[in-house]
């Protein structure tokens, strides 16, 4: 009713690759990179017997439907098996919002969609995300400052990529990066929500993760195989799946105004979003984040259970 995306919003994916042959990719991707291994093929490799063979596709169909009409980046950054490293994700997030490393030139991803992480936290990731989500702009227009002069070019022009991360799957309150990274409102950490509107209980919780979305038992993309050609669905359950929800929300709103800087489209989502249960962080509502309805009424909690479903995919 409000909007569906369009062509000129992109969101970059990061994560194991995806199926580019999948029906519902058609038409959806830009040019990507597989920085795993180093070339601009960023599709899936492996097979069905590696343990995160398919997981960049289903985050990808996930982000699509929440936002039919954007366009997809897929960056490669982990091996069949869901491992990766850092210095992998870093160049990825560079060329996520610089592809052809021309700042004069806005080629980069509206929304950055990371459903992985690490308990490592690094000085590298504090910086690289704050400059790409514009947290801290250099307002005057002397040299003696730190600041990347292309990321103040890039600024202007762009409001800031707004960064949606997966808080992780430990069913427990340690942090995980860069979700978890401290003090940037232009990214959100995201909590996996039951059917029942509960905290899933393999879903990392404490007081950096912002918001929830749906993660339990979430049907979405999965690359074809032998017996079933050309695309396949399965229900996977984690963090993971509930990052590319809010990411597709985030890529509605910057659709809708293009003018709205990083942070405002990410305090939007969090002060729109429901209040559920179990002390879950509040839920991502698109429609009230979009103004198409009030903002939902608190979710009556009738019962105490949660979800005792293992996630397939641990991120």
């Amino acid at each position: 009713t409000v909007t569906k995306g369009n062509s000129s919003i992109v969101v970059a994916v990061l994560d194991t690759g995806i199926d580019p042959t999948h029906p519902k990719m058609a038409g959806k991707l830009v040019n990507g990179y597989d920085f795993v291994g180093g070339d601009g093929d960023p599709r899936e490799e492996g097979s069905r017997a590696n343990f995160g063979y398919g997981h960049g596709t289903h985050v990808a169909g996930l982000v699509l439907l929440a936002a039919p009409d954007v366009n997809i980046m897929p960056l490669r950054v982990l091996d069949p098996e869901g491992f990766g490293n850092m210095w992998v994700l870093a160049e990825a997030l560079r060329y996520a919002v610089d592809p052809d490393g021309n700042p004069s030139t806005n080629d980069g991803a509206d929304v950055i969609n990371m459903s992985l992480g690490t308990f490592r936290r690094t000085d590298l990731f504090d910086d690289l995300i704050d400059d790409i989500t514009c947290e801290s702009e250099d307002d005057d227009d002397d040299d003696d400052d730190d600041d990347d002069d292309d990321d103040d070019q890039r600024c202007l022009q762009t409001g800031g990529v707004v960064v949606i991360a997966s808080a992780g799957n430990g069913g427990d309150s340690v942090p995980q990066y860069p979700a978890a990274e401290p003090d940037v409102t232009g990214l959100i950490a995201i909590a996996a929500s039951t059917e029942n509107e509960y905290l899933a209980d393999f879903s990392t919780r404490g007081p950096w993760v912002r918001l929830s979305a749906p993660g339990d038992k979430i049907y979405s993309t999965v690359p074809g195989s032998h017996s079933q050609p050309g695309g396949d669905h399965g229900t996977w359950s984690g963090t993971s799946m509930a990052a590319p929800l809010v990411a597709g929300a985030a890529a509605l709103l910057r659709a809708k105004d293009p003018t709205l800087k990083a942070t405002d489209i990410t305090a939007r989502l969090i002060s729109t979003a429901t209040k559920i249960c179990g002390g879950a962080p509040d839920r991502v509502d698109a429609a009230a984040a979009l103004e198409l309805l009030p903002k939902q009424n608190d979710v009556t909690c009738t019962s105490t259970a949660v979800s005792t479903y293992l996630p397939l995919v641990r991120r």
